[in-house]
């Protein structure tokens, strides 16, 4: 796995359609939905940075995997979903851990979220609480539905509408995905311009949060003022627009901490920090602990 491509910003491989080639069995229509039956061939031993959102059930065994930093135990009836930019890695699974995945690129996210009711609180919602595990029956029936899309991988390939057959069926069973974890989606209209005006907040908070830190910076690019962009972000999450960049950055700064050979000083740099005393300040208010100290921590 030494050929896949390191993420630009960090010794952190990316994770995105291209990785597929190294599966020995995978249903794939390019750049935009594929599914697959092992990770085996991933080598997600490091991390990786995924360009590409993953729905995976598992049918047998057990997985233990650390999603931005945080570690979820995965087992038969699991339903587990990553988003694209997340980092993840596998740290161990069971010789029968049997999963079936749907991998979607960005561009198909893209077309897929917004034909959801109320898209922000729904990706919220998963990527607060990516692991849902399933009752034995509703595990049968979502099982049942993956099976059913990837027959019609396989049967679709001379089919000139191939591509919205496979979409709408994926709409479908995510449709199925939601409702099974007891989360209905409510469309508002009152609340459509704050779930939009956060979702492209977070846009710019995962491709800036390097270089910009200040609230002002993201009102500024969204065109209204940081008052009412905390207003909104606080609306729907319950944490306001500075929380929200302070924690990404602090995410980041534990990966550079943890996954590389950087010096803290070198990491307060990148991270754009005035000096490495303000980082460590920073660092230890949003984590609770040194960078020096996390770093030990985490050898």
């Amino acid at each position: 796995m030494n050929n896949i491509p390191l993420h630009k910003n960090a010794n952190i491989r990316t994770a995105d359609f291209s990785m597929l080639k190294f599966l020995h069995e995978v249903n794939v229509l390019p750049d935009k939905i594929a599914m697959f039956n092992s990770l085996k061939e991933f080598g997600l031993q490091s991390y990786v940075k995924m360009q590409a959102a993953v729905l995976l059930l598992v049918r047998r065994g057990t997985v233990q995997v650390e999603l931005d930093l945080k570690t979820y135990n995965l087992s038969a009836g699991s339903l587990f979903i990553v988003f694209p930019d997340q980092l993840l890695r596998a740290k161990k699974a069971s010789d029968d851990f049997d999963p079936i995945c749907i991998a979607c690129s960005k561009n198909m996210i893209d077309e897929l979220i917004i034909r959801f009711d109320d898209n922000t609180r729904l990706i919220l919602k998963f990527r607060e609480n990516p692991l849902q595990q399933l009752q034995q029956s509703d595990f049968m029936r979502l099982n049942a539905s993956f099976e059913f899309l990837k027959n019609k991988f396989e049967t679709t390939e001379l089919n000139f509408c191939r591509l919205q057959v496979l979409k709408n069926l994926l709409i479908a069973l995510l449709y199925e995905c939601i409702g099974t974890v007891n989360e209905p989606l409510v469309a508002d209209a009152n609340k459509s311009r704050g779930q939009l005006l956060f979702s492209q907040f977070i846009d710019l908070v995962v491709e800036k949060h390097r270089e910009q830190h200040s609230v002002k910076y993201y009102a500024d690019e969204l065109g209204i003022t940081p008052k009412y962009l905390s207003a909104v972000a606080e609306e729907q999450t319950g944490k306001n627009a500075k929380r929200w960049i302070d924690e990404h950055i602090a995410l980041d700064a534990k990966v550079l901490l943890r996954s590389s050979s950087r010096d803290i000083q070198k990491v307060s740099k990148i991270l754009n920090f005035p000096d490495v005393s303000f980082f460590g300040k920073f660092f230890k208010r949003l984590v609770g602990v040194s960078p020096k100290a996390y770093r030990k921590t985490s050898e």
